[in-house]
This record gives structure tokens, C-alpha cells and sequence, in this order.
């Protein structure tokens, strides 16, 4: 049996969370996550330890910052506010300074 992370095995039991109790936003961010979890596990042909998952959440939460930066320049207040809730839900999942 294939040993998972747990770290991916908390994504799965909220994304169930967020399906349950109707979290859309956060539903999202967590489907995406996976997403790119799933992708580097098909790239590097193996399953991702919690440090490998730790790596893909901080580059989905500075990509998000990256967007943010562009955003700031246009006056997007909403697309600001949607990217900010984002990146707090993926903060959640690294550890604490």
C-alpha cells in the first residue's frame, strides 16, 4: 500500500469539508491545489511527501502574489480581495513561523 501524505490526506478531508458545508471559494482553492499536487506527482512519477506538497502550496500562494502585484496597478478591488482570501486559505496548510 502507498504510503500518502499527510498533508494531502488534511487537502482531501476539507476539500470534503468545503463540498459539505457549501464553501465555494475555498473549494476551489483547494481543487486547484490538489490539481497541482496531482500534476508534479505525474511528472516526477511518484507520489510527493509532505515537504514536496509544502513546496507546490507556497509556489500556488506566491503565484498568487505575483497576481496581486498586477492586479494592484488595474484598481481591482474584487479580483484583490478574492486573491487575498486565497492565499489565507493556503496559509493555513504551511507551518507556522
Amino acid at each position: 500500500m502507498k504510503k500518502i501524505s499527510s498533508l494531502k490526506e488534511q487537502l482531501l478531508e476539507d476539500m470534503k469539508l468545503a463540498m459539505k458545508n457549501k464553501e465555494k471559494e475555498k473549494l476551489s482553492v483547494i481543487k486547484t491545489a490538489r490539481a497541482a499536487i496531482k500534476n508534479l506527482e505525474i511528472e516526477k512519477r511518484k507520489d510527493l511527501e509532505d515537504d514536496e506538497v509544502l513546496e507546490v502550496l507556497q509556489r500556488e500562494i506566491e503565484e498568487r502574489r505575483e497576481a496581486i502585484k498586477e492586479y494592484e496597478n488595474t484598481g481591482e478591488k474584487n479580483m484583490l480581495k478574492k486573491l487575498n482570501q486565497e492565499i489565507e486559505i493556503l496559509a493555513a496548510y504551511l507551518p507556522e513561523k
